[in-house]
């Protein structure tokens, strides 16, 4: 038993992120992703009632378009439940995702465009989540594709695919992932194109 185990504890918040990757018909990937922070105890103010405990604070989701080369090309925010009626007055501004790619640099776009008071905590939270939604959808895909192009990664066109590998421990340049999965890039690095 570790010292966690042993002190009584009273549930006082629950936060539960959903994020969903589908496969559209039409090429694209669409990423859906929610988070809901539920409140285990009142939380009283001083200008709106008290938020009872069973009850949402925030209920706030997100859907991008996304295709095969990382850019947005749709963007939806919607506040469903909120502290206060001006949170939600910043849904609109997430459609300034349109046109952005993820990857370098992208994180430095989205607070230019979305930071502090331009937009809202937890939908700018949760455009990591997205991003990495999509990275799990879309990866079997992109993986497919390229080894139709090369069964040897490094010779891959799209060097992204790879781009997780020295990222984790699992992935590890000299780690047994690496030499199971991709034995050519045990001690050539990842591949050179990126």
């Amino acid at each position: 038993m570790t010292a966690m185990d042993e002190v009584e504890k009273e549930l006082v918040h629950t936060r539960q992120i959903i994020c969903r990757g589908y496969r559209r018909k039409d090429g694209l990937w669409q990423i859906e992703a929610s988070v809901a922070d539920e409140k285990g105890q009142a939380v009283p103010f001083h200008s709106r009632p008290t938020i009872k405990a069973g009850e949402l604070i925030h209920h706030l989701s997100l859907c991008v378009v996304i295709d095969d080369d990382y850019q947005i090309h749709d963007a939806r925010a919607q506040t469903l439940t909120a502290p206060w009626a001006d949170c939600g007055g910043v849904d609109d501004e997430y459609r300034k995702l349109i046109g952005l790619r993820i990857g370098p640099g992208f994180a430095r776009a989205v607070r230019e465009a979305l930071g502090g008071p331009l937009g809202c905590t937890h939908l700018t939270d949760l455009l990591g989540q997205v991003g990495n939604t999509y990275m799990q959808a879309s990866w079997p895909d992109r993986a497919a594709r390229q080894r139709l192009a090369s069964a040897d990664p490094r010779q891959w066109p799209d060097a992204r695919t790879l781009s997780f590998i020295g990222e984790c421990h699992a992935w590890r340049q000299d780690g047994p992932v690496i030499a199971g999965e991709y034995p050519q890039l045990v001690d050539a690095g990842k591949p050179a194109r990126a």
